[in-house]
């Protein structure tokens, strides 16, 4: 050290490498060497095998890297296999196994070509919605080249939350990345194993819809989605703290606000602003099929008479004319329930009940109905009175009682009475007016259990007006009827 620190002085005051050297009575190599050197000589020692450790070389691997065991368990487990060398030498042996490796931190910086690659990944948060702290969801999706993202809140990390915060982001870019990188959650990823590695089918349907090829980070490896990862950080620390909402839909807006604004700040890797590279991959995206996705195991439910289908133990309205017909059912952010029709458009939409046992109507849902309905009941009315003169009351009781489904009701009544003697029906209503109960259902019971006298059969004849078609079962005239009308 000390010889190290004169030659340099020396030479630092004009003196020639033979003068030095002569000076203090060394060679001219080390003058130079020491003048070369950008830091102090020290002493290395050399590295030398521990002959007792030599052995145990292959055991020590298998036990860091399979077993991942620590130093101390390692050091126990050589012992019991007859290792008689100390700590020292297996602590540093595992020392310098570590410096000889990269870290696995450290990734190369990957770029893709336009329209090549998407990246998508979620984080939670707690965020004050309407007063209350909620925890939501923020999805998003980055376009590799470009830098485009958008954010997508929702109130659940279910698979059809994480599908739909996908077929959206893809919808604002108005098209697909040829791939797109993602995570290993159970939504995408049913084995994320490298040995036995295998794909969520669901998710597998999704990418076949839109035609893009799925790729997953290697288990451990999420910082593989670099270009996703940091922009979490940038909206948490921009947008999230300090902020707050109405609701979910206000949180949703503000989070395309921030999107857009990010979409015209220059980047700090490509140097420019992303919604001028969009315009380099913008047409090379795939474009998006005609029909949103339905995957073969989404919710498929009929649709009652009454235009209703039941969901989470409420029943939710659909537009009339499905009535009797199934219909696909998908929830929407945890706040909303989307209802689709067989070819995959989207019928109605409802804010999901947060109580059970709720039925939610949406008035327009019926519009075309209703009109129908008073001519319809007015007509069934008259010829019940033409057939019942005397029975007045009981037809307005099931009116009032009845009141969406009194065409049906008294058509059941008078289709009775093409069966039943005048006398057992008149029995039937008088009992009906005791019990304050007008249902078509409530007469054909007293009629069986009393084993009412029955008319002998005839072949049904038509009535007036021609809409009344005496036979047990009237809805397919009827629905004759409401095709040509």
């Amino acid at each position: 050290m000390a010889g190290w620190t004169t030659i340099r002085f020396l030479h630092a005051q004009g003196k020639s490498i033979k003068a030095i050297a002569a000076e203090l009575g060394v060679a001219r190599n080390t003058v130079r060497l020491a003048l070369r050197r950008d830091g102090p000589p020290a002493y290395a020692r050399p590295a030398r095998p521990n002959p007792q450790l030599t052995p145990f070389v292959d055991e020590i691997e298998r036990m860091v890297v399979v077993e991942r065991f620590i130093g101390s368990r390692i050091l126990r487990e050589l012992k019991a296999r007859g290792y008689t060398g100390g700590e020292t030498a297996l602590y540093a042996y595992l020392r310098q196994r570590k410096e000889a490796r990269p870290d696995p931190r450290l990734t190369m910086r990957f770029e893709t070509g336009p329209a090549e690659q998407g990246q998508f990944d979620w984080s939670p948060y707690t965020v004050p919605l309407g007063g209350l702290t909620t925890k939501v969801a923020v999805f998003c999706l980055t376009l590799g080249f470009s830098r485009r993202k958008v954010y997508l809140p929702s109130l659940v990390e279910t698979q059809a939350a994480i599908f739909e915060a996908l077929e959206t982001g893809y919808g604002y870019f108005t098209g697909a990345p040829k791939r797109v990188l993602v995570d290993n959650p159970r939504a995408f990823v049913t084995d994320a194993d490298p040995a036995r590695f295998a794909w969520n089918t669901r998710f597998l349907e999704l990418c076949g819809h839109y035609r893009v090829e799925p790729v997953a980070c290697a288990r451990g490896r999420a910082r593989t989605k670099g270009k996703v990862e940091r922009p979490f950080f940038v909206l948490e620390q921009h947008l999230i703290k300090g902020g707050h909402w109405a609701d979910l839909d206000d949180f949703a807006r503000d989070l395309l606000r921030f999107s857009a604004e990010l979409d015209q700040q220059v980047h700090g890797t490509t140097g420019e602003r992303p919604i001028d590279r969009s315009a380099r991959e913008r047409d090379l995206l795939t474009p998006l099929p005609a029909r949103p996705f339905v995957g073969t195991h989404e919710e498929v439910r009929k649709v009652s008479w009454d235009c209703l289908v039941s969901f989470g133990g409420s029943r939710y309205s659909v537009p009339w004319p499905y009535a009797a017909k199934q219909v696909w059912l998908r929830p929407s952010r945890g706040t909303h329930l989307a209802v689709r029709n067989q070819r995959g458009e989207e019928i109605a939409r409802h804010a999901l009940s947060a109580r059970k046992g709720v039925t939610v109507l949406d008035p327009a849902h019926y519009a075309g109905l209703r009109t129908d309905q008073p001519r319809t009941r007015a007509l069934l009315a008259e010829a019940f009175a033409r057939r019942f003169p005397d029975q007045g009351d009981f037809a307005e009781g099931v009116v009032a009682q009845q009141r969406n489904n009194a065409a049906k009701h008294l058509r059941a009544v008078l289709a009775l009475a093409e069966v039943y003697t005048p006398e057992a029906l008149a029995a039937a209503f008088a009992a009906a007016r005791a019990y304050n109960t007008y249902s078509h259902r409530f007469v054909r019971g007293l009629l069986e259990a009393s084993d009412a006298t029955r008319r002998d059969r005839a072949p049904a004849r038509v009535l007036q007006p021609p809409l009344l078609v005496v036979a047990a079962d009237l809805r397919p005239y009827q629905r004759v009827l409401e095709a040509g009308r």
